[in-house]
């Protein structure tokens, strides 16, 4: 089993026009999304369409936390396909920690759209939304093993998040 680490980061204002054109998750882009996630890992977490269209479902429907619209933008091709996307939750229910900050719960692209920077284009877009509602932080989980995503997430300044109550208590 893949071990997840969290890590956090500030809320961001977008410095200038944006240089994507995206826009918000529509719930009518529920096929369309599962089929891209499916897609997009195979490390065996899905193990089919219809699971990937499952775990959507459920992020949509607020089962792991309040799903945060605005702040989940998807880039759809010259085709009207979805190819990548951010999907955020204002909190975590699901047992995820920190609760109380908004989450990237789940970043994909395209395998053939990958190495363009869409990624970091649809987290920049986020967290200004973020900001822009007033919030400070927001959190991501990863598989440790993720390395491209850990350094992107670390080129964003996103950092290590530990638990308060297993800080080690200096005497």
């Amino acid at each position: 089993m893949t071990r997840l680490i969290t890590l956090i980061s500030e809320t961001k204002e977008l410095v200038g026009k944006p240089t994507l054109e995206t826009r918000p998750v529509e719930h009518s882009d529920a096929e369309a999304l599962a089929r891209l996630l499916f897609s997009s890992y195979d490390d065996g977490r899905l193990t089919s369409q219809a699971h990937a269209l499952t775990e959507i479902e459920a992020v949509l429907g607020g089962e792991h936390g309040e799903f945060y619209t605005e702040a989940s933008p998807v880039v759809i091709d010259d085709h009207d396909r979805v190819v990548a996307a951010a999907l955020c939750l204002r909190n975590r229910t699901d047992g995820g920690q920190p609760s109380d900050v908004p989450a990237i719960y789940e970043l994909f692209t395209a395998a053939s759209r990958r190495r363009e920077g869409l990624a970091e284009k649809l987290i920049r877009q986020s967290l200004s939304v973020m900001r822009s509602d007033g919030l400070e932080e927001v959190s991501v989980r990863i598989p440790e093993s993720n390395a491209a995503a850990l350094a992107l997430y670390l080129t964003l300044e996103f950092r290590r998040w530990q638990d308060p109550s297993e800080d080690e208590e200096i005497v």
